[in-house]
C-alpha cells in the first residue's frame, strides 16, 4: 500500500509527463549524452595511426587523448608534420583527436607556443599539460604560487591561441593536484575556458578518500574535461592498491554524477590502466580493445541515467 505522500507524488509526476514537461530529474541529463567520449592512446601508441583510428572504432570511442609529448606516439618536434596525418587517420573512420596529451608545463619551453597552433590548426579543442612537482623540502603554499605564476601566463597563451588548457589531478605526494585543493588554489582567478581542469575520478577518490565530495565541491568551477578509471583498495589491512575496471571499485555512477552535476557536457576521457600502463605489443591490442570496450561500456550506463 502506497502512503498519501508516494500516491500524491506518482500524481504529480504522471501529470507533468502527461503535459510533455518531464521533471529535470527525468530528463536526460542536459545533453551529457553527446558529450565526445575519447580513449587514452598511451597502450596503442605501438600502432600506426590507421591501425589507432581502427581500434577506436572498434572500440566505439568518438576518438583519442593522443600522445604528443615527450617518447610519446608523436614528438614536439615532429608534431606539425605528423599530427596532420593522425587527424587525417582518424578523420577517414568518422573519429578524431579529442584532446591532445602534452607536456607542456610553461611558455618559454621549446615547441610550446608551435604545438599549441598546430593542435589549433587541426581542430583539436583541448590540450593536457604537464604535470607540476612538489619538494618536500620547500614550502608547498610557495610552490604552489610559483606554480600560479606559470599557470596564468599558459592561460593567457591558450586564450590567445583559442584553446582550451587542461591540468590533471594526479594522485601521489608529489603531484600538485593529488589534494585538489591545490590545483584549486592555483587555478584561482584564472578563466577556466583557457585553463582549467581534467578531473581524474580515481586519483580524485584514492587521494582525497572519504572528503571526495569535498574536493569536487572545491574543483567543480574549474573542470572542463572528466577523466574516467577505477580503483579499489584491498588486503588484510586494506592498505593495498590495484587499478580496476570501471564500475568495479571506489568510483561508481555517484562519483561521476556528483562531478557533472551543475555542469556543461564536456569532453570525456577514458584511461584503461587495469591491464597496464605501457605501450602493449601488438599481440596484446585485442585484449586492450576488449577492455576498452567494458569501460566505455559502463560509462554509456552511467551517462544513460
Amino acid at each position: 500500500m502506497k502512503t498519501r505522500r508516494e500516491f500524491l507524488k506518482d500524481v504529480t509526476t504522471i501529470t507533468a509527463l502527461a503535459a510533455g514537461g518531464a521533471s529535470a530529474a527525468t530528463k536526460p541529463s542536459s545533453g551529457w549524452g553527446q558529450s565526445p567520449i575519447a580513449i587514452f592512446e598511451k597502450v596503442f601508441e605501438a600502432l600506426s595511426y590507421d591501425e589507432l583510428a581502427d581500434a577506436v572504432a572498434e572500440i566505439g570511442a568518438d576518438g583519442v587523448e593522443a600522445t604528443i609529448r615527450p617518447k610519446g606516439h608523436i614528438e614536439p618536434a615532429v608534431a606539425a608534420a605528423e599530427v596532420p596525418k593522425m587527424q587525417a587517420a582518424m578523420k577517414k573512420r568518422g573519429k578524431r583527436i579529442v584532446i591532445a596529451a602534452t607536456g607542456i608545463g610553461r611558455v618559454d619551453e621549446p615547441h610550446s607556443e608551435s604545438l599549441l597552433r598546430t593542435l589549433k590548426a587541426e581542430g583539436i579543442t583541448h590540450y593536457r599539460m604537464a604535470h607540476y612537482h612538489l619538494d618536500p623540502r620547500k614550502s608547498m603554499k610557495q610552490q604552489v604560487v610559483e606554480y600560479a605564476a606559470q599557470a596564468k601566463d599558459l592561460a593567457a597563451m591558450n586564450k590567445a591561441i583559442g584553446i582550451q588548457g587542461l591540468y590533471q589531478n594526479h594522485s601521489g605526494a608529489r603531484n600538485l593536484g593529488a589534494l585538489a585543493w591545490d590545483a584549486a588554489y592555483m587555478l584561482d582567478g584564472i578563466d577556466p575556458d583557457a585553463l582549467g581542469l581534467a578531473l581524474d575520478t580515481r586519483h580524485l577518490v584514492k587521494d582525497s578518500g572519504s572528503s571526495w565530495k569535498t574536493a569536487v565541491a572545491v574543483c567543480k568551477p574549474h573542470v572542463r574535461s572528466i577523466y574516467v578509471k577505477d580503483g579499489m583498495w584491498y588486503g588484510p589491512r586494506g592498505d593495498q592498491y590495484k587499478d580496476v575496471k570501471l564500475d568495479s571499485g571506489f568510483v561508481n555512477a555517484g562519483v561521476f554524477n556528483e562531478i557533472r552535476k551543475g555542469l556543461k557536457p564536456m569532453p570525456l576521457c577514458i584511461h584503461m590502466e587495469w591491464l597496464g600502463y605501457r605501450v602493449f605489443k601488438k599481440s596484446e591490442i585485442p585484449s586492450a580493445i576488449d577492455a576498452h570496450k567494458k569501460d566505455l561500456a559502463a560509462l554509456r550506463r552511467w551517462l544513460a541515467k
